[in-house]
């Protein structure tokens, strides 16, 4: 299975911010839509970070109050890596865990259409799973 799989079931909405947009501003946008990590674009729309709540705690702890008023370039996690719509959800599985990063925007023909979090991928290799067993169910008792 691929990445498009994953994306036809979750959908492709990504929350994108820019450099110069705060860490405060950030931390609201992951606290109001309830996501973890956000894209940030430049003014041409080119991906060139992403701040994850991770990052964000990290910031605070490292500037204090003068944190919130940061640009997220300051904190941003970069560059980025990615993934494209044909990648398998085994492939990019491995690419997060020997990267230590839990999302991969996907990206296609140099445009932003998606973004993957590790849960995504696991859950749906999951549902892969459960599938395959119940074949196997099916199989054993026709025999």
């Amino acid at each position: 299975m691929s990445v498009s799989s994953i994306l036809k079931s979750k959908g492709s909405a990504v929350f994108t911010v820019r450099p110069d947009h705060t860490l405060a501003y950030v931390a609201t946008i992951l606290s109001t839509k309830n996501v973890g990590v956000v894209v940030v674009c430049d003014a041409k729309g080119q991906v060139v970070g992403l701040v994850s709540e991770r990052d964000i705690v990290r910031g605070i702890a490292s500037y204090g109050k003068e944190g919130h008023d940061m640009p997220v370039r300051s904190i941003m996690s970069s560059p980025v890596l990615a993934c494209s719509p044909t990648d398998t959800v085994k492939h990019i599985l491995q690419v997060m865990t020997e990267s230590r990063v839990r999302h991969l925007p996907v990206m296609e023909h140099g445009d932003l259409i998606g973004i993957v979090s590790i849960g995504d991928a696991v859950n749906h290799r999951l549902m892969e799973s459960q599938e395959e067993m119940g074949v196997l169910r099916d199989f054993a008792v026709i025999r």
